[in-house]
């Protein structure tokens, strides 16, 4: 079952326009893309934070069709990523999830698993005990500060992986006090999330709480809701552990019970222009994704309907029929006026997780 509104017919002629425009880019692309301008990708050598998402379409292409084109053009990909492995970011789930731990768990590679876990364990050394947060350290006029951000959640996926690939604790022990810590700091009370908190880092202690890509510090951007959604959905899936089930099920729902009509979010669910301004449909994908990993995982079924309108509304409404891109309407920094009203790489990406996921259903 593919969605209500869906028929496996349709699903299938999606796929076969996905992969005609991944085998458009793979021919035109020297770089990795990150963001559309006018439709056209704007690429980064290094892959910025966004590198891993191409690499996870090339992986999804190969799992859905079985041909070897796909893994060929994946490894090729592979090797300009690989570099990365040593870099203090918090992105590195984000650049070696889709591309290392998935393309392992396609192939069996056990050089992909390696690398993989290199960047995992590079990811354990940015984590402040204090704040019990993975973190970036931020130069202000006052000295070095961490930050840590909703995003990150989505980046454990990295580590609940190694833990299960390793079962060494030092993997689990960090995503779970990380976890625990953004429920603490980052989820209000009406199951909203707040993006950025800025901490001590000798002392852990909060200096403020924030946005950077919201509408404003009070507000709630959508796509940092959907990284929560996934994220938690992730953290329970590995843990069992009730409070991630909880909290799941509440960014679950206040998402919901923002969603306009065609089900595909503002990219600020306070924007006071509503409706009257842009949407989000990455947030949209990556919510739809992580919803159907809470639904499986949770043997829930409260969250499907919605799931499966999200994926009808984007395959039939924010399919981008011109341009580069695989979805339309995204946002990726509003307030910096970047990728806004353009498709970008980590929506496409979740949104054909998304498809591969309900296609086996």
């Amino acid at each position: 079952m593919v969605g209500e509104g869906i028929s496996v017919g349709e699903a299938w002629e999606l796929i076969r326009k996905v992969l005609n425009k991944i085998d458009k880019n793979s021919t035109n692309l020297t770089h990795f893309p990150h963001i559309t301008q006018n439709a056209k990708w704007i690429t980064r050598v290094d892959g910025d934070w966004t590198g891993g998402f191409w690499v996870g379409l090339l992986w999804l292409s190969y799992k859905l069709t079985d041909e070897k084109r796909y893994e060929k053009l994946a490894y090729d990909w592979l090797k300009l990523l690989e570099k990365r492995k040593k870099d203090r970011t918090p992105d590195l789930g984000f650049l070696f999830y889709p591309s290392f731990a998935l393309g392992y768990q396609i192939t069996n590679d056990a050089q992909l698993k390696r690398t993989a876990l290199e960047a995992a364990n590079t990811l354990t050394t940015i984590f402040n005990e204090k704040a019990n947060f993975i973190h970036d350290e931020k130069s202000t006029d006052a000295g070095k500060i961490g930050q840590s951000a909703i995003d990150f959640m989505m980046n454990l996926q990295l580590l609940w992986w190694a833990h299960e690939e390793t079962g060494e604790e030092k993997y689990h022990q960090i995503a779970f006090k990380h976890s625990t810590s953004t429920i603490k700091n980052l989820i209000r009370k009406d199951g909203s999330t707040i993006h950025v908190i800025d901490f001590d880092l000798k002392s852990g202690d909060t200096i403020r709480k924030k946005t950077e890509q919201g509408y404003s510090n009070d507000s709630c951007w959508s796509r940092g809701q959907a990284w929560a959604i996934y994220g938690f959905a992730l953290a329970y899936e590995a843990t069992m552990e009730n409070s991630f089930l909880e909290t799941a099920e509440k960014v679950s729902a206040y998402f919901v019970r923002k969603l306009p009509q065609d089900y595909v979010p503002f990219w600020d669910f306070n924007d006071p222009k509503i409706p009257n301004t842009v949407r989000d449909s990455s947030a949209a994908a990556i919510a739809c994704s992580g919803m159907l990993t809470l639904s499986e995982v949770a043997k829930k079924e409260e969250f499907k309907e919605t799931v499966h309108k999200i994926l009808d509304s984007l395959s039939k409404n924010y399919w981008a029929e011109k341009g580069d891109g695989l979805l339309k309407h995204g946002c990726y920094h509003k307030p910096e006026k970047l990728g806004v009203d353009e498709s970008l790489i980590w929506g496409d990406y979740y949104f054909v997780e998304a498809l591969e996921k309900s296609r086996r259903k």
